[in-house]
């Protein structure tokens, strides 16, 4: 007895050809993700803790002292003109999603700095220790997120 089974496999053939084509072009994923690591550090700022969830150290009292000595506006940590948090930028390509800043200074509040520390291979800090207040990073929530944007996209790929 012989028993023969037939099976018509285009559809899939042509899913998993949707598959790989979004599997190799993830631009449109990118874009996206890109948005929401640019949301994470608004929400650093927002929140004035690094992406992790630590709170920033506060501003100390010299620190205060000098912002009204130089007519700053009394504002959030990291906020004393507003420059850091505003030209944050976003920038994602087929295989990448980004969101950083090119400031100078970013570097010495990202990761601290310690007085006559270099800062960007320039010249020495001249004040004072400056403790670390990371604004970049990823969240467990925008991991989370940049997870699902990603099975979404190879999902409506799929589905066509």
């Amino acid at each position: 007895m012989r028993i023969e089974i037939k099976y018509d496999d285009r559809d899939v053939r042509k899913a998993l050809e949707r598959l790989r084509k979004a599997g190799a072009d993830l631009e449109p994923a990118m874009r996206e993700i890109a948005g929401h690591l640019a949301d994470g550090v608004a929400e650093s700022f927002a929140r004035q803790e690094s992406p992790d969830g630590k709170r920033w150290a506060p501003l100390t009292p010299a620190t205060k002292k000098e912002r009204r000595k130089k007519r700053y506006r009394a504002g959030p940590i990291l906020e004393r003109s507003g420059d850091l948090q505003s030209r944050i930028v976003a920038d994602h390509d087929a295989t990448t999603a980004v969101a950083g800043t090119n400031l100078v200074y970013a570097r010495t509040h990202q990761f601290g700095a310690r007085r006559g520390q270099f800062r960007g291979g320039k010249r020495p800090i001249p004040w004072g220790d400056v403790p670390a207040r990371p604004f970049l990073g990823v969240s467990d929530e925008t991991r989370d997120v940049v997870l699902d944007v990603i099975r979404d996209h190879l999902r409506r790929a799929v589905t066509g």
